[in-house]
């Protein structure tokens, strides 16, 4: 499967029995949804997670809706994702994009077929990752729900204290380490190179087992090399030379057989150019003969035409014509032909018969020609052949040979060195081998924290003092990022000591926000898109609430802004939104909660049992 990037929402909907649709269409930009309370805004929140493999079902048989479906908008194809709430199994993909098949997907991440993989795939990560979760690299497979916190913000996790809003919601030390890989794969798309796991006894045995073996297969090769260095050095004492001399005059001799090759090659190729020229010749020559030949075939023709002619007039001055037709008896009026016809005739004979002998001359010289071209082409056929059998046979293989000699002698003391290194890369091994064995189980500890990008923290501060200062958060330039929460901090003091549940909300929602603003700027594993539901939860700015100076208005103001980059989808109840300007830019959708006035909620035909009636 590829992986696919650039991924929105454009709809939510929920279908009923009878096939009645109720919808919301988004755009790719920051979407509002807004209502009063009771008219369903948050079942669409649940409607997404419950088509992405959520156990809570967004409504129940008594609404009479029963499918819920979410398309996805990717590299300019659609994904559409249908769930029934009364077979919870399966989840049914339509696709236009050729990146993802369409077809009937289990919820289970262990199954052949999961929904898991297409999921991952709108996040770009291949189904195969896996992601550490204790500090001897243990490994699980990744799938979407370590990370379906991070895009999915219900309204019952919007406003907690703790833990992270970047950490699921049951959080423990177990889990720690599993959230924090999780974390890393979006951030920096970082991969456990399985290697790292502790080493057993018996894979350390096995290992070097294998290492022994590689390191005698190169000695056994070496080796030979080895032996021949020392022929060449018992050759070149017998002939009373160093192995310097004996290479210096072994580099003469093959310049030696380099320039025979080469004279042979110039000389081969002169051949081969008037072989080219001659068969040339021999076909213009060919063509000449074979006009020739049917030139005299025609006048031949021509002659005996004109003879049969001539037989005729011939016959017809000593045979008078018949002067009465013998089928129809009409009178035939023929003069017999002329002494000066039949002269005619005769010597357009003769004279075809000059030419034709004339033609027969050049014909026979056009032959002789030809004999002695295809002659001279054997020979220089001939000539071709023996000089490649004598470069393929003689000169290559003595230079080949002379080569290797060289190089053999050339690379002596390489091979000494190369035969040293082995043996002590040997003893290298094993030393280091013995001291895994002594190696107490504390050293390579797997440490997620240790693994993001020195960038990471100082961009994820950074971002959340920016979007505090936009919204005019008291005390916005002493926030920080916090390695050990993973957290905002005012002042050192983390929110969950120093804020209530809305204020809690509040900065849970700039955490995630300036989280996804990293991920828009660095990561290739970028969701998209982000839904918060309520990030206004009980939260009241009290006297301190100006149209100046709202942090209301700045939150929703920042949240335009990043909307450029990713889509944004809040929920909010209409209670909440008000002072906070929202320009045309921006998609809302409003729930009236009025029966007789614009759209009730998200269920069409479904109402408040207060507004029953």
């Amino acid at each position: 499967m590829l992986f696919l990037v650039n991924t929105w929402i454009r709809r939510i909907s929920a279908i009923r029995k009878d096939g009645v649709e109720s919808a919301i269409n988004l755009t790719c930009g920051l979407n509002c949804v807004i209502g009063a309370s009771n008219t369903g805004k948050t079942r669409i929140a649940k409607t997404v997670e419950f088509v992405c493999g959520g156990k809570e079902t967004p409504f129940t048989d008594k609404t009479a809706y029963e499918v819920a479906q979410v398309t996805f908008i990717t590299n300019d194809s659609e994904v559409s994702l249908s769930r029934s709430i009364h077979v919870q199994n399966t989840i049914h993909v339509e696709s236009s994009n050729p990146a993802v098949a369409s077809g009937s997907y289990s919820v289970s991440s262990r199954s052949g077929k999961s929904i898991n993989t297409v999921l991952l795939a709108l996040l770009g990560i291949e189904p195969t990752r896996r992601i550490a979760t204790n500090e001897t690299y243990h490994t699980v497979a990744f799938t979407w729900n370590a990370v379906r916190h991070l895009m999915l913000v219900p309204e019952d996790q919007v406003g907690r204290p703790q833990p992270s809003i970047l950490f699921p919601k049951s959080i423990t030390l177990t889990t720690l380490t599993q959230s924090l890989s999780s974390l890393l794969v979006l951030v920096q798309d970082e991969k456990i190179d399985s290697s790292m796991q502790t080493e057993s006894a018996s894979e350390r045995r096995t290992r070097r087992k294998a290492v022994e073996q590689f390191i005698h297969q190169q000695l056994d090769d070496i080796e030979p090399r080895i032996k021949r260095l020392e022929e060449m050095r018992h050759i070149a004492t017998n002939e009373g030379k160093t192995v310097h001399t004996y290479l210096e005059s072994l580099r003469k001799e093959a310049l030696h057989v380099e320039r025979q090759r080469q004279t042979l090659l110039d000389q081969d190729a002169r051949a081969i150019s008037l072989i080219s020229q001659l068969n040339q010749q021999y076909e213009h020559l060919e063509v000449l003969i074979r006009q020739r030949k049917v030139l005299i075939s025609q006048y031949e023709s021509d002659a005996a035409r004109l003879d049969l002619q001539l037989q005729a007039m011939k016959h017809a001055r000593t045979h008078a014509y018949p002067t009465t037709c013998q089928f129809c008896h009409s009178p035939i009026h023929m003069s017999a032909p002329t002494e000066q016809d039949i002269l005619i005739v005769s010597t357009e004979i003769e004279h075809i018969h000059g030419i034709q002998a004339d033609v027969e001359t050049d014909l026979a010289i056009l032959v002789d020609k030809a004999d002695k071209v295809q002659r001279e082409l054997q020979l220089k056929q001939q000539q071709h052949r023996q000089n490649m059998h004598t470069l393929e046979s003689d000169i290559q293989p003595t230079a080949q040979h002379m080569q290797q000699d060289i190089e053999q002698i050339a690379h002596a003391e390489q091979l000494h060195a190369e035969y040293a290194e082995l043996l002590a890369l040997h003893a290298r091994f094993n030393k280091a081998l013995d001291n895994a064995d002594q190696a107490t189980s504390n050293n390579g500890k797997y440490k997620p924290r240790e693994y993001f990008q020195g960038d990471f923290r100082y961009s994820m501060s950074n971002t959340i003092r920016n979007i505090l200062r936009q919204c005019h958060f008291p005390g916005a330039d002493i926030a920080d990022f916090s390695e050990t929460s993973f957290d905002v901090e005012i002042a050192g003091y983390s929110k969950a000591d120093e804020q209530g549940k809305g204020y809690c909300a509040f900065l849970n929602s700039v955490v995630m926000l300036a989280f996804h603003d990293y991920l828009n700027k660095q990561s290739e594993h970028a969701p998209g898109w982000l839904l918060i539901d309520t990030p206004l939860h009980g939260f009241d700015e009290g006297t301190r609430s100006t149209e100046g100076s709202s942090m209301k208005a700045g939150l929703f103001s920042y949240l335009a802004k990043q909307a450029v980059s990713q889509q944004i989808i809040i929920i909010e109840n209409t209670n909440h939104m008000a002072g906070i300007p929202l320009d045309d830019n921006i998609n809302i959708v409003e729930f009236s909660k009025d029966k007789h006035n614009g759209r009730y909620g998200y269920l069409d035909g479904i109402y408040d049992v207060s507004d029953e009636s």
